[in-house]
Formats: C-alpha cells, sequence, structure tokens
C-alpha cells in the first residue's frame, strides 16, 4: 500500500456516504475512464467496476490507483499546490470539494485551467484563483505504461520489486537507522582500545570516566536504533506482505479453470504458500544481510589502518567460505527441491484425503490411507534430514575455519604486539573489527541456505505467475453489457489437452434468443462441454463461439459470466448463511428480492422453516442442507441477477424424484423470457424444451421438439422408453 493510500485511509478526502453506487454516476471511476480515453487507453467503466469488485462505496483515490494499474496506466497520487495546477501534465484527476465529485484536468492556456465533469462531460474554463478553495489538496497523475516483452513479465526476483520499491520512504529510515548501528558498531572498539592503552597500560584514571561515558551512551543508543529499525522494519514487512498476497491471489483467481483441473487442490495450495518464504526472506534475514555487508568495505578499510597483514588473513577466510557456498549449493539446491516436492506431496494427499473422507470412511480404507501417509511423510521426513545434514555439514567447515582464523589472527598478533608494531588495544580493537566482518559471512551461511529454499519457492511460484490469465477488463474487449441471449456455436472444435481426443468435432448450433433448448447423451459425449464453452471457462482449439454476434474471444469474460445464471448437478454452497449464498453474486441486494428469487426456486418455504430462517447457517460445502435443499439454494442464486441465460447441467439429476419433480414445477417461471440450456440424463424435464438435441462422440446425431425425437425412433426414443417404460408414455 502507497503512503499516499495511507494517508487517504487516514482522512478521506471525499465526504460521500459508503452506499451502494451505481457505476455510471460514480464520479472517481468515470474520470479515470475519461482519462484513459484522453491517453488513447480507452476502457469500458462496467468492466472495471465488476472486476475491481467494489460494491460498497464509490471510486476513491485507492481505488482508482488499483484501477488504473490494471488497465494499463501509470499513476500516482501526491499533495497539491493549486497555484502549481497549471504546470501539471494532463490529464490528471482532482476532487472538486464544492461539487463533491472528481474533474479531469484536461490543462492550462493563457492561466484558465480546463477542468471537465466526468459523468456530464461539460468542459468548464476557471482561473487558478477561483480553484484556491474549491479543490482538495490532492491530485492524482496518469500517463501511459511503457509497452513490456512477454519476457519481462516471467516471474522471479524482479517481481517483488514494485511492492518493495513502493516503500522506499520507510526503507530510508531502515537504511539509517542500520547506518547509525552501525557506527556504534565501529567506534565501540576504539573506545575499548582507548581503555586498554590509555588507562589499564598508561595508568591514565583521568581518560576512565570520560570514556566510561561513552560506552554507557553506546550501550543505550546502540539497542534503541535497533529497536526503532525493527519496528520500522516490521511494519514495512507488513506492508509488502499484505501488497504480494493480494496480487497473487489476485492472480489466482483470474487463472483459466482448465489450470485447477490440471493440478490438485493440495498442489495448487503448497504453491501459494511458498509466498511466504520468499516474503520473508526478502523482508526478513536477506534484507538484513544486505545492510549489514554493505558494511564490511568500511569495517575492512579501518581494519587495513591497524594491521594490514592481519586483514589478509581475514580477507583469506571470506575466499575460502565463498568457495565452500560455491561448491556445496548445486547439492543443496537439488536436495531442497526434492524436500519441496515432497512437502507438496503431502499436502495434496492430506487435503484429498479430507475433501474425500465420506468416501474414505464409507469403504472403511482409513488404515490403508494411514499407512500411505505415513509413507509420505517418512519420504518427507528423509528428504528434510538430508538437506539440513548438507546444511549442517558445510555449517561444520565454516565453523572450522572459523576457528583456525581465530587462532591464526591470536597467533599473529601476539607476535606483532611483541614487535611494537600493534598495541594491546589495537589488538583487541582488531578483533573486535573482525567479528563484525565476519558474523555477517557466518550468518550467510544460514542466509545462503535460506536462498536455496527461496530459488525452489521462485520455482514452484512461477507455475502459478507465469500462467497466463483470463482476459479482464481492457481497450478493444466488449462489455456484453445487456445480453438478448442468442448463442451460436461455429464449426467449434474441442481437446481437454493438445493431444488428446477431440471432445467437440466442428460442431455447429445456433440457439435463438429465448429459446429453451435440451442437450443430452451418452457420458463424455461433451454436453456439459458446450455450456462451459459458451461460459467461456474452455476455449476451443478451433472456431467460434458467439453471444449475440460477439466472439467470446473479444468479449470479457466477467462480464458475460453475470449474465448467465449456472446450476450444477453439484452446486458448491460456500460456508455461511442462507442469505449470503443466495446474494453471492450481488451481495448489496435487496431482502425483499432474495425473498423474491427464493420463491421462483421453489426455496422459500423450507428456508422459511430453518432456524434462522434466511441467516441460518448451511455449513462446509452446504452440508447442513438436503441435497434438494441445496439445489434450490443454487437455483435461486443463479436466478438473482436475472440473466439472460439460464443454464441447468445436470441441475436435477443427482436429486430423488420428490426435489426433482419440486424443481421441474417451477420451471416454467423460472425459464420466462429467458434464454434455456438444460442438459441432463433424465429427461422429465425435456419436454419444457422448445427443441432437443442428441449428442455422441462430440457431434449432434439427433434434433428436435420431444414428439418428433420420440417418433423418429432413435437413442432419444430408446432413452425415453427406459426411463419411462416401454408403453411409448409421452
Amino acid at each position: 500500500m502507497s503512503t499516499e493510500a495511507e494517508s487517504l485511509m487516514q482522512t478521506s478526502w471525499t465526504s460521500e456516504a459508503c452506499n451502494r453506487v451505481d457505476p455510471q454516476s460514480d464520479s472517481g471511476l468515470q474520470a479515470l475512464m475519461l482519462a484513459a480515453a484522453i491517453l488513447d487507453q480507452p476502457c469500458d467503466a462496467l468492466q472495471s467496476w465488476h472486476v475491481h469488485g467494489k460494491t460498497d462505496g464509490r471510486f476513491e483515490e485507492l481505488d482508482i490507483l488499483q484501477v488504473a494499474g490494471r488497465i494499463g496506466l501509470r499513476a500516482k497520487a501526491s499533495t497539491l499546490r493549486i497555484d502549481r495546477l497549471n504546470r501539471l501534465s494532463p490529464p490528471a484527476l482532482v476532487y472538486d470539494q464544492l461539487h463533491q465529485q472528481y474533474r479531469v484536468f484536461e490543462g492550462e492556456e493563457a492561466k484558465i485551467i480546463t477542468l471537465t465533469d466526468p459523468l456530464t462531460k461539460i468542459r468548464e474554463s476557471v482561473t487558478l484563483s477561483s480553484l484556491k478553495r474549491r479543490l482538495a489538496p490532492r491530485v492524482i497523475l496518469l500517463s501511459r505504461k511503457t509497452s513490456e516483452t512477454p519476457s519481462q513479465h516471467r516471474f522471479g526476483f524482479r517481481w517483488f520489486l514494485p511492492s518493495i520499491l513502493k516503500h522506499v520512504d520507510r526503507f530510508r529510515g531502515v537504511i539509517v537507522a542500520s547506518l547509525l548501528i552501525q557506527l556504534f558498531a565501529l567506534v565501540t572498539p576504539m573506545l575499548f582500545q582507548n581503555v586498554i592503552d590509555k588507562v589499564l597500560v598508561s595508568r591514565g584514571l583521568q581518560s576512565l570516566d570520560v570514556l566510561a561515558i561513552g560506552l554507557i551512551a553506546l550501550a543505550v543508543f546502540d539497542p534503541l536504533m535497533a529497536y526503532f529499525r525493527g519496528i520500522i522494519f516490521t511494519h514495512l514487512a507488513s506492508c509488502v506482505n499484505s501488497e504480494l498476497s493480494a496480487r497473487l491471489f489476485r492472480h489466482l483467481v483470474h487463472l483459466p479453470l482448465k489450470y485447477f483441473g490440471a493440478r490438485q487442490t493440495g498442489e495448487i495450495i503448497a504453491r501459494v504458500r511458498e509466498l511466504d518464504s520468499i516474503r520473508n526472506f526478502l523482508t526478513g534475514s536477506a534484507l538484513m544481510m544486505v545492510l549489514d555487508l554493505a558494511f564490511i568495505g568500511v569495517f575492512i578499510i579501518v581494519m587495513f589502518s591497524y594491521a594490514p597483514q592481519l586483514t589478509w588473513l581475514v580477507l583469506a577466510s571470506l575466499i575460502i567460505y565463498l568457495l565452500v557456498w560455491t561448491f556445496i549449493a548445486p547439492f543443496l539446491r537439488a536436495r531442497v527441491t526434492r524436500e519441496f516436492e515432497r512437502g507438496a506431496d503431502n499436502t495434496a494427499f492430506l487435503t484429498e484425503t479430507v475433501t474425500g473422507i465420506e468416501t474414505l470412511k464409507s469403504l472403511a480404507v482409513g488404515e490403508r490411507f494411514k499407512r500411505d501417509w505415513e509413507a509420505q511423510l517418512a519420504s518427507y521426513l528423509k528428504a528434510s534430514f538430508r538437506t539440513n545434514m548438507l546444511g549442517n555439514w558445510a555449517g561444520g567447515v565454516i565453523g572450522l575455519v572459523q576457528k583456525l582464523l581465530s587462532a591464526l589472527l591470536l597467533w599473529f598478533g601476539v607476535r606483532l604486539v611483541m614487535s611494537g608494531d600493534l598495541s594491546i588495544g589495537q589488538l583487541v580493537a582488531f578483533n573486535m573489527l573482525a567479528g563484525h566482518v565476519t558474523m555477517p559471512i557466518l550468518r550467510l551461511a544460514q542466509v545462503w541456505q535460506d536462498f536455496q529454499h527461496t530459488g525452489v519457492s521462485i520455482n514452484r511460484l512461477g507455475d502459478i505467475l507465469n500462467e497466463p490469465t483470463e482476459a479482464i477488463a481492457s481497450a478493444g474487449r466488449s462489455s456484453l453489457e445487456k445480453l438478448d441471449g442468442e448463442v451460436e456455436l461455429r464449426k467449434v472444435t474441442f481437446r481437454y489437452t493438445d493431444t488428446g481426443n477431440e471432445v467437440l468435432r466442428r460442431l455447429d448450433l445456433r440457439i435463438k434468443a429465448g429459446e429453451k433448448i435440451g442437450i443430452t447423451g451418452m457420458s463424455g459425449s461433451g454436453k456439459s462441454t458446450i455450456t462451459k464453452l459458451i461460459q467461456r471457462l474452455y476455449v476451443p482449439q478451433s472456431g467460434q463461439v458467439l453471444v449475440d454476434g460477439v466472439d467470446l474471444a473479444l468479449a470479457d469474460p466477467a462480464m458475460l459470466r453475470r449474465q448467465l445464471g449456472v446450476v450444477l448437478q453439484e452446486s458448491f454452497l460456500f460456508n455461511g448463511s442462507v442469505r449470503e449464498n443466495i446474494a453471492l453474486g450481488a451481495t448489496q441486494t435487496s431482502q425483499e428480492k432474495i425473498e423474491h428469487v427464493a420463491r421462483l426456486a421453489g426455496a422459500h418455504d423450507f428456508i422459511s422453516e430453518l432456524p434462522g430462517g434466511y441467516d441460518a447457517q448451511v455449513g462446509e460445502r452446504g452440508g447442513a442442507l438436503s441435497g434438494g435443499q441445496r439445489q434450490r439454494i443454487a437455483i435461486a442464486r443463479a436466478l438473482l441477477v436475472n440473466p439472460s441465460v439460464l443454464i441447468f447441467d445436470e441441475a436435477t439429476s443427482a436429486l430423488d424424484y420428490e426435489s426433482e419433480a419440486a424443481i421441474i414445477r417451477q420451471l416454467p417461471k423460472i425459464l420466462e423470457g429467458r434464454t434455456a440450456i438444460m442438459i441432463a440424463h433424465r429427461l422429465n424435464s425435456m419436454r419444457l424444451c422448445d427443441r432437443i438435441i442428441v449428442m455422441d462422440k462430440g457431434e449432434i446425431i439427433e434434433e428436435g421438439s420431444h414428439d418428433q425425437l420420440l417418433e423418429l425412433n432413435g437413442q432419444y426414443a430408446q432413452l425415453w422408453k427406459l426411463q419411462n417404460g416401454a408403453t411409448g408414455f409421452h
């Protein structure tokens, strides 16, 4: 979070109430859109508003900064001196306190300022003097980002730099505190030298009081500076932590569905956790080490002034340390990689076990899973032990070199004292200075091991951050603001993998706006794939998917999905209340509308009977409700956004016949005025469809109304007879 953003959080410079706001009347959002258009980076306001996810108030400074970065603009907020407004490069955003809204500064000519109202697009020409009491003392500067090549987006340490450099002011505080600490460390040996040479050796007691005062002052100020550095550093780490975590989560939720289908949940969670070790390394041991190492050169220069021969011994030990870690690095990295792989396997296994605990218990295979867990845990512990042993071996070699260095410094140092080239105080001071040189190097042993862990974490986290996200709000993308509901697939071919079998083969399908279409067929025939292509969850290998004549390759998928109502075979309910689950896609919806869609879905009666009614907790994954209750809540949730296109993907196949019949009775009301796509193996709901298509091996083999398909006496008729007896009952 930037300094400017934090100051905004402390003192808001708008007086607007934090209520639900129409994005078309949000002056902050619309001002940003107008400035973006001026910079030839046009973007849709509704797209940006939805992607940003702000539902509880108007756009303020922090929101504008975040959205600006997302749509390809550089944005910076700073304090504004009104008399310098004419020196700014337009466009810039200013806040008009008189009218309680943002305005766009478009330039100055002949001491006349041009401001534009982003809601009415009316330009206003005013003098600087008239703006002094009118504008808030803040400005948001905007410019286009320089174009970047794809290689610049590869994940690595550079990914962290913007978040770290954003807090450069705090870094200055840490550096200043570190500089003072190192100066104290430099002065302390000199004081001890004087105590030994001038007091102990020369018996000059008159100097003792002065030197004692100096030592006491250092004893007080050194830990005090370390304390202040710790406070600043902890705050800095917290800010970087929150920003990096938010960036990672934002990227994760915008990844395509295909990414999640190709990886275990536990694997993804394990990779996300790698951010913790990277962040701790960058804002913890690594940064402190860099600050300490930066002063080593100063200590070495001072040491040369005392005893060049002894200093060369210290430098030789540093070279040995470097050689040891250079030799051990590739072996350590390989072992660390294996340790992390085993840890990720354990996380994936544990997540899968907890998720499938009901199946595990019903099959009574708990003991077998226990043995598998013990085997995997043993593999992880073995890998961890080997890594630690290698690190300990390297640490032992480093410790041996350190002890040999101490002995050599004492040996040669005493000889220099005996020959008169060095005083006793100077020898003591030199050893203290050598300790300040070697101690960071010795700590570097642990930091180096952490660095190897961090390198592996970078590679593993790169599996997420190097994956391209779905296209989001940007210039040139259609927002599909309001759908009529016409859907068309043209020569669509789809495979789950590039080398896999074709799930759909040059499929042509057109669904008119308002048409109710049923899709059935054998498992694996491509029914559900069609609905995922329409939602842009999948991308076809060839062909086009169009909604209202717009190719979905050119549309914003988030805005598209908000206008699609989807009910799956096993709809996911999140831990929370019934109301929260129904209003998941529109959190500011009124209670009246929630109850309306619940009645439409046939859910209001049973919800009213629950303890707490709409505030009743559904439990994890909706475990406190029956399957039919969960499904009706899912239908109500899908209807809340009043979707133009409604997709039922095997929505009733897991229900008992009574629950299915209750939902089917509601379908005529639910489907009224909408385009509907109903996928089902159980054909009871198919009679409500205007047209039914039968799929087999990715192709349409039959098409027509319910009665027409029965008369055709093909696969649909056979399925109908199997489900309703051989009487030919229609």
